[in-house]
């Protein structure tokens, strides 16, 4: 049986086809998903804006603006959202020369030309100023919030006075949802900022994708954007394809909860019963090694939402950039530590990656008894020799960007 899932996000976005043994009954287990919108329906989001003044309004007694925008990581290509924050901008008053960009990587890697021009579109990168965080210089101490977190920002955030984020609403592990202020406080912020951050949710119940309420990740991340004076964010929900669905604008809080109340129906996903294999695509999160964690996000990185106790996972990714690099949490640096089979609550089995593009020195920090395979039909010979010849299967198409439909009904 042939398994269609997408692959390759930002290098490719092209199908594979995974083949399962004929007696197995395998089940894909998709989001409530969306269609994309329509130019004009994303323009109409901008246009009306919760619980702000129109950008072109808040143009117009600003003198220098700067945009941050998420990095590659996230699923969103914005060129045509960033025409149209533009355009506002100019409308207001501004000219391109009191307009600059600054790519929100947080401890991300910088990106490349062609990766630039893959995020923000030629006309950016050929008519403005763009500038990449780099958490361990160029940055500017603010003070420290009250759960203590010292706040470290990129320095030519502070050249302007009009400060706008554009980014994805997409669930993430710890802060329920990129997006909103989340690009800033995270995006421009130096790693000791980012250190802090994090660690706040690392032994924290409540810190989950999907769940914004009584989120202490979340609300000091709010904290921060305050004291940033982050002024407009234009945030996206995509589908299943990478497509555009909706563009919520405004207030970097209130603008962003009434995007993640939007995005909680897209990516909703009813949970089957248990199964004897579950397969996680990355997809669209797909980049790299560091993002793989993210496609449990389907099940709140819970394996045992999934899969019966001596069940198998397989997280499946494309890594078109390998292993990746982390600033903060890669070998070596001040948050790495390895991944605990607890944490994801294994059963009786250990998890299984597949990827054409990784090698076992990449995976050297997941649980000793990870496997690690490059072709496929290795990975089905081991799940046939754990669960036989009648195995069920669950696979999740966009395990990154789906969320538990229980979540939905808890906020």
């Amino acid at each position: 049986m042939l398994m269609k899932i997408r692959w390759q996000a930002w290098y490719g976005d092209h199908e594979i086809a995974l083949d399962f043994p004929g007696g197995w009954r395998v089940n894909k287990v998709q989001m409530a998903g969306a269609p994309a919108a329509e130019p004009d329906a994303l323009f109409e989001g901008l246009q009306n804006p919760i619980g702000s003044p129109t950008l072109k309004d808040l143009a117009r007694d600003s003198n220098k603006a700067v945009i941050v925008v998420e990095d590659i990581t996230r699923p969103s290509p914005l060129d045509t959202v960033l025409q149209l924050v533009l355009a506002e901008l100019q409308d207001g008053g501004l000219k391109s020369e009191d307009i600059f960009f600054i790519m929100g990587l947080g401890a991300h890697a910088p990106m490349r030309r062609q990766e630039l021009s893959m995020k923000l579109g030629i006309n950016v990168l050929d008519n403005y100023r763009v500038y990449q965080n780099h958490s361990h210089d160029n940055r500017e101490y603010l003070g420290e919030t009250r759960r203590g977190t010292p706040v470290y920002i990129n320095s030519h955030y502070k050249e302007a006075d009009l400060r706008i984020s554009v980014g994805t609403i997409v669930p993430h592990g710890h802060a329920g949802f990129a997006g909103g202020v989340k690009t800033v406080a995270v995006g421009v912020a130096a790693v000791e900022t980012l250190y802090a951050n994090h660690t706040i949710s690392y032994n924290l119940p409540h810190s989950m994708a999907g769940r914004l309420r009584d989120n202490e990740m979340r609300a000091d991340l709010e904290e921060i954007a305050g004291m940033l004076d982050h002024r407009f964010v234009v945030n996206t929900v995509v589908n299943s394809r990478r497509e555009l669905v909706a563009l919520f604008a405004g207030d970097p809080i209130k603008a962003h909860a009434v995007g993640a109340k939007f995005a909680h129906r897209v990516y909703g996903t009813k949970l089957p019963a248990l199964v004897d294999v579950a397969v996680f695509n990355a997809y669209p999160k797909d980049t790299d090694l560091v993002q793989v964690g993210n496609s449990m996000n389907a099940v709140t990185k819970d394996l045992q939402r999934a899969i019966k106790p001596d069940g198998s996972a397989v997280l499946a990714t494309a890594c078109s950039q390998g292993a990746g690099t982390h600033f903060l949490l890669s070998s070596g640096m001040r948050a790495n530590g390895p991944i605990r089979r607890e944490t994801l609550n294994l059963g009786k089995h250990g998890l299984v990656i597949y990827s054409p593009n990784l090698s076992l020195p990449d995976i050297r920090e997941f649980p000793p008894d990870t496997l690690l395979f490059n072709e496929w039909p290795d990975v089905i010979a081991e799940l046939t020799r754990r669960h036989g010849d009648h195995a069920t299967v669950s696979v999740f198409p966009n395990g990154a960007i789906q969320i538990p439909a229980d979540i939905i009904e808890s906020e």
